[in-house]
Protein backbone atom coordinates (compact mmCIF):
# COMPACT_ATOMS: atom_id res chain seq x y z
CA UNK A 1 0.00 0.00 0.00
CA UNK A 2 2.92 2.40 0.78
CA UNK A 3 4.27 1.58 -2.33
CA UNK A 4 1.47 2.36 -4.24
CA UNK A 5 1.38 5.66 -2.72
CA UNK A 6 4.82 6.63 -2.80
CA UNK A 7 4.72 5.65 -6.48
CA UNK A 8 1.79 7.86 -7.16
CA UNK A 9 3.62 10.67 -5.32
CA UNK A 10 6.73 10.17 -7.46
CA UNK A 11 4.03 10.53 -10.47
CA UNK A 12 2.69 13.62 -9.56
CA UNK A 13 5.68 15.24 -8.46
CA UNK A 14 7.15 14.29 -12.16
CA UNK A 15 4.23 15.90 -13.92
CA UNK A 16 4.37 18.80 -11.73
CA UNK A 17 8.05 19.36 -12.87
CA UNK A 18 6.97 18.58 -16.81
CA UNK A 19 4.05 21.42 -16.53
CA UNK A 20 6.92 24.19 -14.93
CA UNK A 21 9.10 23.29 -17.54
CA UNK A 22 6.75 23.57 -20.30
CA UNK A 23 5.23 26.63 -18.81
CA UNK A 24 8.77 28.35 -18.91
CA UNK A 25 9.17 27.07 -22.80
CA UNK A 26 5.77 28.48 -23.84
CA UNK A 27 5.90 31.79 -22.01
CA UNK A 28 9.35 32.97 -22.61
CA UNK A 29 10.39 33.02 -19.08
CA UNK A 30 14.35 32.18 -17.41
CA UNK A 31 15.26 28.97 -16.47
CA UNK A 32 15.17 29.98 -13.07
CA UNK A 33 11.71 31.06 -12.78
CA UNK A 34 10.98 27.56 -12.10
CA UNK A 35 10.75 26.46 -8.41
CA UNK A 36 13.75 23.95 -7.06
CA UNK A 37 11.68 22.88 -4.14
CA UNK A 38 9.79 19.90 -3.83
CA UNK A 39 8.69 18.78 -7.31
CA UNK A 40 12.18 16.83 -7.99
CA UNK A 41 10.95 13.30 -7.61
CA UNK A 42 12.16 11.32 -4.91
CA UNK A 43 11.87 7.22 -4.39
CA UNK A 44 14.50 5.70 -2.74
CA UNK A 45 15.81 2.71 -4.55
CA UNK A 46 14.47 0.20 -2.59
CA UNK A 47 11.20 0.78 -3.35
CA UNK A 48 11.63 1.89 -7.08
CA UNK A 49 14.11 -2.13 -7.31
CA UNK A 50 10.69 -3.86 -5.71
CA UNK A 51 8.58 -2.32 -8.53
CA UNK A 52 10.81 -3.44 -11.30
CA UNK A 53 10.91 -6.74 -9.90
CA UNK A 54 7.36 -6.94 -9.01
CA UNK A 55 7.38 -5.64 -12.96
CA UNK A 56 9.21 -8.41 -14.23
CA UNK A 57 7.86 -11.30 -12.18
CA UNK A 58 4.24 -10.21 -13.37
CA UNK A 59 5.35 -10.32 -17.01
CA UNK A 60 6.51 -13.62 -17.28
CA UNK A 61 3.59 -14.94 -15.62
CA UNK A 62 1.55 -13.21 -18.41
CA UNK A 63 3.95 -14.33 -20.83
CA UNK A 64 3.93 -17.91 -19.35
CA UNK A 65 0.08 -18.01 -19.03
CA UNK A 66 0.16 -16.84 -23.33
CA UNK A 67 2.44 -20.05 -23.86
CA UNK A 68 0.30 -22.17 -21.93
CA UNK A 69 -2.66 -20.71 -23.67
CA UNK A 70 -1.47 -21.22 -26.83
CA UNK A 71 0.41 -24.62 -26.50
CA UNK A 72 -3.74 -25.73 -25.44
CA UNK A 73 -5.27 -24.22 -28.65
CA UNK A 74 -2.96 -26.36 -30.82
Amino acid sequence: MKLRIALFKYLQRWRKERLYQQWVEKAGLPPEAVPKGDITPKIDKLRLGALYILLGVSLMIFGLGLILLIMQSC
